[in-house]
């Protein structure tokens, strides 16, 4: 399939926002970046555990074009002078091997040019469909309608239910997939579980979702009750969002988001949770085997119709560590 070239332009302050954000999620530091001379110069300082070398260590660098390519020269880190032959690989390696190698992968992948002047720097990039996932979402006419009948099974399934019992996931999942198989065929079936679980989202992740929707298609129900698994509700929500982006294509954007949000919780939320992150991945591969292929499409949802609760589609991973602050985790599991 292919993708789409983009520009993007960021001057100075936009450059020191967007750097400063992402190194912030992982170590306790300060940067800055100048522009001078078609050419960016970086300026870190990091703070570091307790050594013999001191509390923080000094790394600047500075990034140029040439011959159409971007170039890392003049490193020093503390006091050492790093050979300009050495010093894209070193921080390449440095980059690697740490929690920020997401970043640098889809750098890598996906931009094809950059141009640095005094007002900043420009980048061209392809926006690969797997990381659109507005385009993912948009339907066409028969789509959109299927989409729209799931969402009134779902207020139909909503208007039923008893309040004093809670609402699970495979109560939605189960009818949905059922009215699947009945209504498509194999030429349409990967599609046709695309709109479940695009309308079974509006209404588990009715405010997250409609944030990357081109349309509002909120079910048609007042009444709200929480969809979940063993008794979770975030469980289920991370299970069909992650399922919705997998379904939709935006695999890495997925792996990428549910990742973020742990190491995030651990530092500022409510900890690192290993039963969320596990129901990113459920989620994931539920998602993935519904447009496998059309006949892989076709026995899910025999398979989902079948169902007699939730241990059919996702496992028991409530024994599982939760709730991890970012010292526990580096304690346990080294660093974020």
């Amino acid at each position: 399939m292919s993708s789409t070239r983009n520009t993007l332009h960021l001057n100075k302050q936009d450059l020191n926002i967007t750097f400063s954000y992402i190194l912030s999620h992982y170590l306790s530091s300060a940067s800055q970046i100048t522009i001078s001379d078609q050419q960016l110069a970086f300026n870190l300082a990091i703070l570091l555990k307790n050594n013999l070398f001191g509390n923080y260590v000094n790394i600047n660098f500075k990034l140029a074009k040439q011959q159409g390519y971007p170039v890392i020269h003049s490193l020093q880190i503390g006091e050492i002078i790093i050979a300009d032959e050495f010093a894209g690989l070193i921080i390449e390696s440095m980059i690697k091997y740490t929690p920020l190698k997401d970043y640098y992968i889809l750098a890598v992948q996906h931009i094809k040019e950059i141009q640095i002047n005094t007002s900043g720097l420009t980048i061209t990039y392809n926006a690969s469909p797997d990381l659109n996932l507005k385009d993912k979402l948009k339907l066409n006419e028969n789509h959109f309608q299927s989409v729209l009948f799931y969402q009134q099974q779902i207020t139909h399934i909503i208007a039923r239910h008893d309040p004093k019992w809670r609402l699970s996931l495979s109560e939605l999942l189960q009818p949905l997939f059922k009215a699947a198989y009945h209504r498509s065929m194999p030429y349409n079936a990967k599609a046709e579980n695309r709109a479940v679980l695009i309308a079974i989202s509006t209404y588990v992740n009715k405010h997250e979702i409609q944030t990357y929707l081109p349309f509002d298609i909120s079910p048609a129900t007042t009444l709200q009750y929480p969809a979940s698994l063993y008794k979770r509700t975030d469980m289920a929500k991370h299970f069909i969002a992650s399922a919705v982006l997998a379904a939709t294509g935006a695999r890495t954007l997925a792996l990428i988001l549910g990742e973020e949000k742990e190491l995030h919780d651990a530092k500022q939320g409510s900890g690192f949770s290993f039963i969320d992150l596990a129901g990113d991945r459920a989620g994931l591969r539920f998602g993935k085997r519904a447009v496998q292929s059309k006949n892989k499409a076709r026995r899910l949802q025999l398979d989902m119709s079948q169902i007699k609760d939730y241990t059919a589609f996702m496992p028991d991973v409530r024994d599982l560590p939760e709730n991890l602050n970012e010292q526990t985790f580096k304690q346990q599991y080294g660093s974020i």
